[in-house]
């Protein structure tokens, strides 16, 4: 029986060979897509949930009001672990790290200097961290490997890199070209599924007296604590006793409503309030966004093939009348159906697998991970077999009890039509379905770009163009910097160079409170040290008084309009003159800059003071005169390394750090794209199938229609009106939708696109050229087709 199945199902394949190619097509994509947002979720769901004691992991976080709006940071200053540990009841471990960037090591070999930069990758900590987190040391013992001053254990990787195959431990690595660190021990490679992907480990105890200094008044988001709750205590028993914690320690922090809380090791991923090591963050709402898209490409994938079977049900009428009269029973047939179906299904989740791995090939290096095809993952193994039982029972189900009610008498005379079969308007209602996924998705993709294209076009308050920011090697002596600037300038294709601790809009910012006279209270603000050419190479607007003089230390204080007004004064002159204080300084305000913005659009512009300190500036602002940046920047490198021959030169354009704000929202918009185009793709296939079930039924029609003298427009007219409603009511139902999802992601953004009209109309008139375009493609065959064909019987 099962091998006369087969044979049938092989036999129907061939005959009906174009409908058989969508069908396979149509559920393999679908059910690749599927496959790769499957394989997607379940990687960033997977974060840190291997280690022991996964539940018992909290990092402590806080917030602190800052001009009626709440900062949110991960970072604690450097006493607050031993206070945790000291006064705190219910908590079994303390972990302190204290993650680094922009490190140089180097070694020595056989009298030959190497030097290994580490943009990051690296912090500093002591041996409870194994305690916390399962990561193995191959070599050393975890007990004390980072316990003394000077230590450093290294991955695998980077061991390897380092000193090739020889044994690591005991040899000396060079760190920023001041400390000698021994290598202690070799740990296991980080897994990518985690929030600390370090590959250098050095003992805290090496920086411990100098982090010690800054003291309760300075927090960093690269110092972290976290906690290890005993057996059977809740976090919130945890979370009442920082109050107390904050007015021991921090009573003058009382004004900025500074709080503090624990945050579950499982939401490190997810939250980007605070973001964590891998510098990157993804929302819950974006994962649960992945997993509603798969399903609804799987349905629509379904829908085809039940539209695709339906329309060509009619010519199987003689085969099951035949199979009725030798005695076949209805459960028989709706049995064979649905093991035509599993079969078909199963060659397209075959060819899906494949389909899978050359996606992934691309995505990986698009997002920057590394997913594969292995059946070796039971989860994924599990999830393709429920694939394959549940597409097989969604798709091939109704089409079964469709065929098998056939009545054997009206089928062995050949008045089985479409029309008796019945079911059309569930048919139409599939291919709403259809267009109102596939016009959410086109509008929220109109809808995303805009805003790609808003924050891109914005002015930021500050030139941009043609400037390069070069790192400077922290510590170097300032009069290494006063020399390279003064190099720099004698170039012919350099404008102008600035010092600075950071260009005008950073991924790094500073933040610190600072007192002002005649307003009580503490306030937050953003501070940026800058020389006396930084307003000018950025050409920000100076609005009242005097820019800062070229100065190795401060005298005076910029401001910028957001700090005016969160004082609640209303001229900029208002502030001329007034002391602030703040880092043991009080120095007045010489000048007011207009407001540019420091961070991403996703954030409103914060108060920003730019003052003079020629140690701590750490960035050198090149502006580069067009026509010349090749040359210039290779002049550039070579005037740097004479400067500090034992670092690496870098740079980055300023646009593209930039840019680098939104790589999250760019690689969201490529994806939408792609599955804009997907969802399209299987809802034009669906939507063939439709016509040529109208085709099928309207067989008759057109041919009396072409006998009577109807034209070629005339029938494609009669196709076009079913579509056209179809289209209309997809869109009424599909732009709420989209109005809402994207307008709730919309504000995520200080500032953003307002939703026009237009996006929405885009997403119509898009579906309306591809649904003409696929229906005029069938439509024409069938009004091409010769009338006797279809009259000979009557």
């Amino acid at each position: 029986m099962l091998k006369n199945y087969f044979t049938i199902t092989i036999r129907n394949l061939k005959r009906n060979l174009s409908y058989s190619v969508i069908n396979v097509f149509g559920l393999a994509l679908g059910i690749t897509c599927s496959m790769v947002l499957f394989l997607m979720i379940t990687f960033y769901t997977s974060y840190d949930n291997y280690h022991d004691n996964k539940d018992r992991i909290y990092r402590v976080v806080g917030s602190s009001d800052n001009n009626g709006r709440a900062d949110y940071t991960p970072g604690v200053p450097v006493p607050l672990p031993d206070a945790v540990k000291n006064d705190f009841t219910g908590i079994e471990h303390v972990l302190f790290i204290s993650g680094g960037y922009n490190g140089i090591f180097s070694i020595e070999e056989n009298g030959t200097k190497k030097i290994f930069e580490q943009s990051e990758g690296f912090a500093y900590t002591d041996s409870t961290f194994f305690t916390f987190f399962n990561r193995a040391l191959i070599i050393g013992d975890y007990k004390s490997a980072l316990e003394q001053p000077n230590q450093v254990l290294l991955s695998e990787n980077t061991a390897k890199k380092f000193f090739g195959d020889k044994n690591p431990v005991g040899e000396l690595v060079r760190f920023d070209n001041k400390l000698d660190l021994r290598v202690t021990g070799v740990m296991e490679n980080h897994p990518d599924n985690t929030n600390f992907p370090f590959e250098i480990l050095i003992s805290y105890a090496t920086i411990k007296k100098e982090q010690e200094e800054s003291g309760w008044g300075s927090t960093s988001s690269d110092n972290q604590c976290y906690v290890m709750l005993q057996q059977g205590v809740a976090p919130s028993d945890i979370d009442s006793q920082f109050p107390e914690q904050i007015a021991k320690n921090q009573g003058d922090r009382a004004s900025r409503e500074l709080k503090r809380w624990l945050q579950p090791l499982s939401d490190l991923s997810y939250d980007d309030r605070f973001g964590n090591y891998r510098y990157t963050t993804i929302s819950k709402s974006s994962i649960l966004a992945m997993g509603v898209v798969a399903i609804f490409l799987l349905i629509t994938a379904c829908i085809n093939f039940i539209n695709l079977s339906t329309a060509v049900a009619v010519k199987r009428s003689k085969e099951v009348g035949i199979r009725k009269v030798l005695g076949g029973q209805r459960v028989q047939l709706v049995g064979q159906y649905l093991a035509e179906t599993g079969l078909i299904t199963f060659i397209a989740l075959l060819l899906s697998v494949g389909l899978a791995e050359l996606t992934l090939i691309q995505l990986n290096t698009f997002l920057d991970i590394n997913l594969h095809v292995d059946f070796g993952n039971v989860q994924l193994v599990l999830f393709l077999g429920l694939i394959w039982i549940i597409v097989s029972l969604i798709s091939g189900f109704y089409p079964a009890l469709l065929l098998s009610g056939f009545s054997p008498a009206l089928a062995l005379k050949n008045k089985i039509t479409n029309r008796s079969t019945g079911g059309f308007a569930l048919r139409r209602g599939l291919v709403v379905f259809q267009f109102v996924i596939s016009q959410l998705l086109i509008v929220g993709t109109v809808i995303l770009l805009s805003q790609m294209n808003f924050l891109e076009s914005k002015d930021l308050g500050f030139s941009k163009e043609a400037i390069v920011t070069v790192p400077i090697p922290e510590n170097a002596p300032v009069n290494n910097k006063k020399a390279l600037k003064s190099e720099l300038l004698r170039m012919a294709g350099v404008e102008k160079v600035s010092l600075c601790s950071r260009p005008p809009s950073s991924g790094a910012v500073a933040m610190t409170g600072y007192n002002i006279e005649g307003v009580e209270g503490e306030h937050l603000t953003q501070v940026k040290m800058a020389d006396e050419d930084y307003i000018d190479l950025f050409q920000i607007t100076l609005l009242d008084g005097n820019d800062l003089v070229g100065l190795d230390s401060a005298n005076s204080f910029l401001v910028n309009e957001k700090l005016v007004n969160s004082l609640g004064l209303e001229n900029p002159e208002d502030i001329i003159g007034r002391v602030i204080s703040m880092w043991g300084m009080s120095l007045p305000v010489a000048g007011v800059v207009k407001d540019f913005h420091t961070m991403s659009l996703a954030r409103e512009i914060d108060p920003t003071i730019i003052f003079n300190r020629l140690r701590r500036y750490e960035t050198m602002a090149v502006k580069i005169k067009p026509g010349q940046v090749n040359e210039t920047l290779a002049s550039v490198e070579k005037a740097w390394s004479a400067q500090y021959p034992d670092f690496l030169f870098s740079y980055q354009f300023m646009d593209e750090e930039i840019r680098e704000f939104y790589e999250t929202e760019q690689k969201m918009s490529t994806l939408l794209v792609i599955f804009s185009v997907i969802a399209i793709t299987i809802g034009c296939l669906g939507l063939y199938g439709l016509i040529s079930f109208m085709a099928n039924e309207k067989e008759k029609e057109i041919g009396v229609r072409k006998v009577l003298g109807a034209s070629i427009g005339n029938i494609l007219f009669i196709f076009s009106r079913e579509f056209i409603v179809l289209i209309v009511i997809a869109f009424l139902m599909a732009a709420p939708l989209a109005a809402y999802v994207m307008g709730n992601w919309l504000d995520n953004f200080a500032y953003r696109i307002p939703l026009t009209g237009l996006m929405f109309v885009t997403g119509i008139v898009v579906t309306f050229i591809i649904a003409f375009v696929t229906v005029g493609f069938r439509s024409v065959r069938a009004a091409l087709a010769n009338p006797i064909n279809a009259l000979r019987n009557e």
